[in-house]
């Protein structure tokens, strides 16, 4: 049974309609005036091959035994490929329905096999030549005959870089890109092809680049030239200097040998991709908005502004598309895999040896830590051991030393008691009473060694032992006596060279005289700091230290002591203050500087006005003249004639 479509668009505009399917027999044939008009989709191999012959995209006998015959020697049809290509015959619009004139894109309308880039030159000659056979004049056809308006607009179209933009991102172009999970074998056949699709919109491909170069390079005419040598020199607004800087032609995609370095300048190139592709005329048609019809300039505006959001949109979702498409490919290329595992082992290798060095370092550390404690404890065991060797000493001395001296007191004692044994008093006149005795023998134990109160133990086993304890207790006693005495003289002495040298030094800074610009610092302080101020001389005397920086810095008692000299004589001051000149000016001299003070006023610049008043007083210099000047300024303030 026939088999029935009924479609509400042409199957070339690609929308997706329902269609309506019935089986008929003859049974339930309807009556002629209930039947629906329908369309029929035209459909099989033999209505295809009918298309392409049509459209002249094969030959009239391709497929039969004679186009068999004659492709026996394949590499001399690809030879002839091209040949062939130059030599298809051109499309016959006149005899085209206008389905089929739907289908061909302006470059077709033009010239049949015109590329899509081609240069604007080479369109202008496809126009030429399609107006020779289109032309009303030619074909009779009246001005509004639908090809010639057609093969117009396409003109119209194509020469605007603009127009051309818009129009070129519109044919068709496949924005697929492949899935993730992309075998390693396959990556290359897969992912090739995507990339190479996609330059088609590169910037070195950008129809206003074209024409761009194409002005340069003189192909324009002869004001196109003039502007193309300013546009050379850095001169354009439109970026011409900028344009040079870009990249002429993408990296090759390469192989499975290709080396890094040519894969990162790939994948670079596209991180970076800078995309032509225009969406004004896809958003205007997405938006239903048309410039051209806008009752007013708010509607029109209002218009412009939705395209304009709807082209930016479509703007973001073609490069997030670039994008994803960078990212499956980086993720899933065989070269960069291999490079992220050798990174990856060259990490974890360069840890391990990080890893050893700082545990090799740290049993370093311990070692010597352990080396040093060793040696710490060791030091501190021998220093301890000396300790307790000096003390052990130290109380052996002094036990030595309290037994001798207990020795000394009980032989002494038994020595003066045997001496007299019936009164207190001494025989022999060593001491006069015991409790002198006492005190040289408590003197005698306080000043001498063990050793010493042992040998006059022994002495006093002799005739003479108390004599000799007292001999040598009277010189004990002596030399106690004299070394007390030169401690304090030397001390005494000491004492009297520091107060020597404080007054010495007080006599120098006080002699030391003051000189011009102390003076000067005391009076700029005296007028900067006056009468009631707190710690007025304080202040005064820090001014004067840290405006002069003179070596020994100056008291506020040596600034009272000055000010009041040079108060209680004022000639002296003026004198000090201000030094007289080593020649007085004479009243002759008085009358010229003011003559040419009046000659030469103040307006004047101030170096250019005191020289030219030097000149007119002779004998006189710039510096004397200002000084002058200065004293009978001072002399007027003050009421001084």
């Amino acid at each position: 049974a026939p088999e029935y479509k009924e479609r509400e668009e042409d199957n070339m505009n690609g929308a997706d309609t329902p269609i309506i399917t019935s089986n008929s027999t003859s049974l339930d044939w309807p009556a002629e005036d209930e039947l629906e008009e329908v369309e029929v989709q035209c459909a099989g191999r033999a209505y295809l091959a009918y298309e392409s012959r049509l459209l002249s995209l094969r030959d009239f006998l391709h497929g039969s035994s004679f186009h068999a015959n004659n492709a026996v020697d394949s590499s001399a049809a690809t030879d002839s490929a091209a040949a062939d290509e130059n030599n298809k015959k051109e499309y016959d619009l006149l005899n085209m329905s206008e389905k089929k004139l739907d289908k061909l894109n302006y470059y077709q309308v033009l010239q049949r096999g015109l590329p899509m880039h081609s240069s604007t030159e080479d369109i202008r000659k496809a126009y030429h030549k399609a107006c020779l056979k289109y032309h009303p004049d030619k074909t009779g056809r009246g001005e509004e005959d639908a090809v010639f308006l057609l093969v117009k607009t396409a003109f119209d179209t194509l020469s605007d870089p603009m127009k051309r933009r818009s129009y070129d991102s519109t044919c068709h172009f496949d924005e697929s890109i492949p899935p993730e999970g992309v075998e390693e074998q396959d990556f290359y056949t897969v992912y090739g092809p995507v990339f190479e699709r996609n330059l088609r919109f590169a910037s070195f491909n950008d129809p206003m680049r074209n024409v761009k170069n194409e002005a340069a390079s003189g192909g324009g005419g002869g004001k196109k030239k003039g502007k193309n040598k300013k546009n050379k020199k850095g001169g354009s607004n439109n970026g011409g200097g900028k344009d040079n800087k870009k990249v002429d032609k993408c990296p090759p995609f390469g192989d499975d040998d290709t080396p890094l370095d040519q894969v990162h300048s790939f994948y670079e190139f596209w991180v970076h991709f800078e995309s032509w592709r225009d969406f004004s005329l896809k958003a205007e048609k997405s938006t239903d908005h048309d410039l051209e019809a806008a009752d007013s300039r708010d509607e029109k505006r209002w218009m412009k502004q939705e395209i304009d959001r709807k082209v930016k949109k479509m703007k973001k979702e073609e490069m997030a598309r670039i994008n994803l498409l960078v990212e499956r490919a980086m993720a899933a290329d065989p070269r960069l895999s291999r490079e992220k595992k050798r990174e990856k082992l060259e990490k974890e290798r360069q840890a391990e040896a990080k890893r050893k060095a700082e545990e090799e370092k740290a049993e370093a550390v311990r070692v010597a830590k352990e080396k040093q404690d060793e040696e710490n404890a060791k030091k501190k065991a021998e220093e301890d051991a000396k300790k307790k060797n000096a003390k052990q000493l130290k109380e052996q001395q002094k036990k030595q030393l309290r037994k001798a001296k207990q020795q000394f007191r009980k032989l002494t004692m038994a020595a003066y008691q045997a001496a007299s044994p019936n009164d207190s008093s001494d025989s022999d006149g060593v001491w006069d009473d015991m409790e002198k005795m006492n005190d040289d023998v408590e003197l005698l134990c306080e000043k001498l060694s063990a050793f010493e109160l042992d040998s006059l133990s022994e002495a006093l086993g002799g005739p003479n032992g108390l004599a000799e304890v007292r001999e040598v207790a009277i010189e004990t006693a002596a030399g106690s006596e004299r070394q007390s005495l030169l401690a304090i003289e030397s001390r005494n002495k000491a004492r009297k060279e520091d107060a020597d040298k404080q007054k010495e030094a007080k006599l120098a800074k006080t002699s030391a005289p003051w000189t011009k610009d102390e003076l000067a610092a005391l009076s700029k302080a005296i007028k900067k700091y006056p009468a009631g101020g707190a710690a007025r001389w304080d202040a005064i005397a820090s001014f004067i230290n840290n405006l002069c920086k003179q070596e020994e810095p100056r008291t506020k008692e040596e600034c009272i002591e000055k000010y009041n000299q040079i108060a209680s004589a004022p000639a002296a001051k003026d004198t000090t203050a201000a030094p007289a000149d080593d020649k007085a000016w004479t009243e002759k001299e008085d009358t010229l500087l003011q003559d040419m003070l009046r000659k030469y006023p103040a307006t004047m610049e101030k170096n250019e006005r005191w020289k030219s008043i030097a000149e007119g007083v002779p004998g006189r210099s710039k510096k004397e003249c200002v000084e002058r000047f200065k004293a009978i300024r001072e002399a007027v303030k003050k009421g001084k004639n």
